[in-house]
């Protein structure tokens, strides 16, 4: 008897593990295609600067008005973008934090 109530709680436990790891899964999704979406947008915006530059005029304060709005919105991205990273190494630290202390209650549980 005593065995079957152990497994049991044993079987809960990866349950609960096998769900937890699945919407981590799934949120590293898509914190994935933020990131690659953001940096898509920002290769955009070099790409787009790139051209104004070269085909610009230089004395033309219309076209640098452009220019200094683009390099604002790609600055805004690359920050964006280093939010995002800093969120997931932040994500990836709380889920080792997370994955060793269900090991140590895992452990705990065998000894029981």
């Amino acid at each position: 008897m005593h065995v079957n109530v152990c497994y049991c709680c044993q079987f809960q436990i990866f349950q609960r593990e096998k769900e937890e790891a699945y919407k981590k899964i799934l949120l590293l999704e898509k914190q994935l295609d933020a990131k690659q979406k953001l940096e898509m947008e920002i290769e955009e915006l070099r790409g787009k600067l790139q051209v104004m530059k070269h085909l610009g005029d230089e004395d033309d304060t219309a076209v640098q008005k452009k220019i200094k709005e683009m390099n604002d919105e790609l600055q805004e991205k690359i920050e964006n973008l280093e939010c995002v990273e800093s969120m997931n190494q932040t994500l990836i630290v709380k889920e080792r934090q997370s994955n060793d202390e269900l090991q140590e209650a895992r452990k705990e549980l065998i000894k029981v």
